[in-house]
């Protein structure tokens, strides 16, 4: 087989497994939203699938770049001179743009999740709650998403309120990863940015972009934003 030949090939093979890669981020999406009914809207459930799904990629078809290489293009075009060492990295290149939309898709991917999960939930919270001792109603907090003392402003009495555990999955994960989506374009200026000056100003960018999308959905958190700004940059910079 001549080096024509085999740059060819390895080309038509890296091509099609860049359509496979694209179709599987799509059809991996779309199970991971779907799986939310099939499992009557248990979150956690869900985000295993979407682990699972997510080192699929990596072993059918990122690590199938490396295997295909070494195993069967690499000792052919080594034979033919010395070109292989400009194939290979095409190999690499592609292997790195997988990794990173990978990355790109899980945020997307966890970010929708977490909406349509929010969206079912949330309306467990909208009705009315009542106390206990003299049944006047009761002004519940309904974005607190943690058990709650709720005094009665008719008698006085002091009520617990216990929200259900799929309502109180919300304040965690789900809150976060909605505000990590809506923060995406941000995200992604920081991760192309060279580390310096441009990249500091783009991770503050983010950051606040990220903690303002969270308050809008836990407001008692605006009390500790610039705190959790400055802890995550301080992170970043270790």
């Amino acid at each position: 087989m001549t080096e024509r030949e085999l740059i060819s090939r390895w080309d038509g093979f890296l091509d099609k497994l860049e359509l496979r890669f694209e179709e599987a981020l799509q059809l991996g999406e779309q199970a991971v939203l779907e799986s939310l009914e099939d499992n009557d809207y248990n979150y956690y459930a869900s985000a295993r699938t979407l682990q699972a799904i997510k080192a699929q990629f990596y072993e059918d078809l990122v690590q199938k770049i490396s295997t295909t290489w070494q195993r069967q293009v690499e000792p052919l075009m080594r034979a033919q001179g010395h070109f292989w060492a400009e194939e290979s990295y095409k190999g690499h290149r592609q292997a790195e743009s997988m990794n990173e939309r990978i990355g790109l898709w899980q945020i997307v991917t966890e970010g929708r999740l977490s909406q349509k999960y929010y969206d079912h939930i949330i309306p467990m919270i909208n009705r009315d709650f009542f106390c206990t001792q003299c049944n006047a109603l009761l002004n519940v907090k309904k974005n607190f998403f943690m058990a709650q003392y709720v005094n009665c402003s008719y008698c006085g009495a002091i009520n617990t309120f216990e929200p259900e555990s799929k309502y109180v999955a919300i304040g965690w994960n789900v809150v976060n990863n909605i505000a990590a989506l809506n923060a995406l374009d941000e995200y992604t200026i920081m991760q192309r940015t060279e580390r310096g000056a441009e990249y500091n100003a783009a991770a503050r960018k983010y950051y606040e972009r990220y903690f303002d999308e969270r308050i809008k959905l836990l407001p008692h958190t605006a009390a500790t934003r610039d705190q959790d700004i400055e802890l995550e940059l301080k992170k970043q910079s270790q």
